[in-house]
């Protein structure tokens, strides 16, 4: 029993980051491996790398392995303020953090992340890797059979790699890998852009020192190759760590074992590391990379633009190790190329079989939850009073037109035919759009080495008289959201019905011609009606003007009439889905929380307040902690964002207030329990909005 208290405290108070990197400490020593060693040449001046501090992820003490997850960066820290600590380092046991891009690219503040919320580890969770669609991860984390710690021969404590798959309603209990040992280390994993091969580090014997670089194939259903030692061209008698296989081939990792070193751990890449060949060309990266001190854990994006390393340089850092960002406009030179799959694009008229020439083709690189990576979205948001509730609204994802996405990137010639290129092991929305035929789009993997043939067959439009406008204040021009427009064809007392967007537009298609009258309404506003004869041309176009019920009403008390922003006014979030158990904000609430942030500019005295809930699955008590929490995470991105804190209070209702039948014991489906798991802004105080 007194041995396995000692076992235990041993391998609790060995750290992640001191295992790997207190190597340093040796020096770097020559290198006998069998290689070319370089540095990368210098960038060009025109296109300078530029390195900046990840300011958003970094606190006082170790932050280190950021992975790309999602749409954001899962990174390791121990920034923990409760719970154990390791007595070598006296800073808390290493975890998790994810941190999401806004719709800038920004990083906002990162929150804890937990691969099996259910059963929280005391011990150090270290660097991970992920399938390209997220849903399997290969996670570092000291020895243990099911959270019960292990200890190998002489009590060594040892570092294993652990899989987990994602399902709902948590990510699955973590399969120890079978060429993992309790005698020696494996950790650090890294996957292939196919997904058929695993990186690693470990100092199992018959390497070429210390911690060496190995790959595993991976055969499938569970089912592993023997790992492979990437030899002496890459690894060296001392220590080999992180590596990152990118997606153009250069496989990164760091080293303090080579000739060509800055200072302890550098950064280093080889091509094409598979590859059999007696000696390879092994690159430093040089500055600005690497230092006099450990520089480790890099990663970039599939272009090799921009990525994230850690670094522990002096005057640089907040903590002993910092996270870096790196932009490279040009890319990293020497490094491979990605591979690229050859497509053919089609369009034909579906009932004619006839090519459509001059058809507009735009391609995308979608998300899961329906933006686009960069700046452009699918979506616009709008948002749409509940039926029974005038002042309580729900945000609403709207497809935009294809002439609202930008410019195309290629259109179809003579033979309705176009040709472009798709990287491999990317995700693509390829959209076809021509006029007088209805868009169509095609969700696309590339995950072989096959050409592409894509085949668009598009249905003509059904005739379609449209008619659109705006709705405004008489006096003050303030756009009325949200206002009925309801149509009437006088022949036949056909009956349409449109609505007015955030914007004060509408648009509707209206399916007979002749003579229609349309009656536009808006609570606290006098109605009013217009006339329109429908047919063939150009759309009708209308600009109504309503006058508010009472006399006198000023600008400042006319805009919330018009918005629906007023005091008391609720706007819910449901549309965000939140993963079981986590509290992390996604894409999805990341773009909504943006509409609050230009409301709360607008008028800049607004008070709101954050609530956030849950369904009932779960203890109860912990849903409770996870709406404070989904609440507090959501106003740490508001205040991110420049939004004085005093503003808003935030705060969770856990399970108490359910927007449905779904309580204790009933049968729902998962979307229905999804209607609970919401985030709800309600307005505190509006004030006068600022002046144009």
């Amino acid at each position: 029993m007194i041995l396995q208290k000692m076992l235990r405290k041993l391998i609790l108070t060995l750290p992640l980051l001191l295992l790997v990197l207190a190597v340093s400490a040796q020096g770097s020593g020559s290198s006998k491996s069998k290689s070319k060693d370089r540095f990368r040449e210098k960038d060009d001046r025109r296109f300078p790398v530029r390195l900046e501090n990840t300011k958003e992820l970094n606190l006082p003490g170790t932050d280190y392995a950021p992975i790309f997850y999602d749409n954001g960066i899962l990174f390791v820290s121990a920034r923990g303020k409760k719970g154990p600590r390791s007595e070598r380092t006296g800073e808390p046991y290493e975890a998790h953090y994810l941190s999401t891009f806004d719709r800038l690219g920004a990083l906002v503040g990162p929150a804890p992340f937990e691969f099996n919320a259910s059963k929280k580890s005391n011990f150090h969770e270290g660097p991970a890797t992920f399938t390209r669609d997220f849903k399997t991860a290969f996670v570092s984390r000291n020895n243990n059979d099911n959270g019960v710690l292990r200890g190998g021969k002489g009590g060594k404590a040892s570092m294993k790699i652990y899989q987990m798959e994602y399902g709902f309603p948590d990510w699955t209990p973590p399969v120890d890998l079978p060429f993992n040992s309790d005698d020696y280390s494996c950790m650090h994993p890294s996957l292939s852009p196919d997904e058929k091969w695993l990186f690693f580090a470990s100092d199992m014997p018959g390497g070429e020192g210390g911690f060496d670089l190995y790959a595993v194939e991976h055969l499938g259903e569970g089912s592993w190759g023997e790992p492979i030692n990437l030899g002496p061209s890459v690894n060296t008698p001392k220590q080999e760590l992180f590596p990152f296989m990118s997606f153009f081939g250069s496989l990164f990792f760091s080293s303090n074992g080579r000739s060509n070193t800055m200072g302890n751990m550098d950064i280093y890449f080889v091509n094409d590391p598979l590859k059999r060949t007696e000696e390879k060309e092994v690159v430093n990266l040089g500055e600005p990379f690497n230092s006099p001190e450990n520089d480790f854990s890099f990663i970039t994006d599939p272009d090799g633009h921009s990525g994230f390393f850690a670094s522990e340089r002096k005057d640089e850092t907040y903590g002993k190790s910092d996270i870096f960002q790196f932009f490279a406009p040009s890319g990293l030179g020497g490094t491979g190329k990605p591979e690229v799959n050859r497509a053919h694009i089609n369009v034909i008229d579906e009932k004619t079989g006839l090519p459509l020439q001059g058809a507009e083709i735009r391609i995308f690189q979608p998300t899961d939850d329906g933006f686009i990576a960069g700046n452009n979205d699918f979506y616009e948001f709008d948002y749409i009073a509940l039926p029974d509730k005038p002042d309580v609204f729900t945000f609403q994802l709207v497809r935009k037109d294809a002439k609202d996405m930008g410019k195309p990137d290629l259109f179809s010639n003579a033979v309705g035919a176009a040709q472009t290129e798709f990287t491999r092991y990317r995700n693509y929305l390829v959209m076809v759009s021509a006029k007088g035929y209805t868009s169509r789009d095609r969700f696309l993997v590339v995950d072989s080495d096959e050409e592409l043939n894509l085949n668009f067959r598009m249905k003509e439009t059904p005739p379609c008289l449209r008619s659109g406008g705006i709705v405004l204040t008489t006096e003050f021009n303030t756009r009325i959201a949200n206002a009925s427009v309801r149509f009437e064809h006088r022949a036949t007392g056909m009956i349409e019905t449109a609505r007015t967007t955030r914007n004060g537009e509408f648009d509707i298609c209206l399916p007979r011609d002749g003579e229609w009258i349309a009656k536009v309404e808006k609570g606290g506003f006098r109605s009013e009606t217009f006339r329109l004869t429908a047919g063939r041309g150009a759309a009708a176009y209308e600009e109504v003007r309503l006058k508010p019920l009472e006399e006198g009403v000023t600008i400042a008390e006319a805009m919330p009439l018009a918005s629906g922003l007023m005091e008391g006014s609720v706007f819910i979030l449901d549309k965000i889905f939140y993963e079981y158990n986590k509290a992390t904000l996604n894409q999805g609430a990341v773009r909504h929380l943006d509409n609050m942030i230009e409301w709360m500019n607008t008028y800049p005295d607004m008070e709101i307040d954050l609530v956030a809930h849950t369904d009932v699955r779960g203890d109860a008590r912990l849903n409770q902690i996870l709406t404070d929490s989904r609440a507090q995470n959501a106003k740490i991105y508001l205040v991110a964002k420049g939004i004085d804190e005093s503003r808003i209070s935030a705060y969770g209702k856990g399970e108490t207030q359910l927007r449905n039948h779904c309580r204790e014991g009933a049968e729902c489906s998962d979307e229905e329990h999804q209607q609970n798991n919401r985030l709800e802004i309600k307005i505190r105080r509006l004030g006068e909005a600022r002046r144009p």
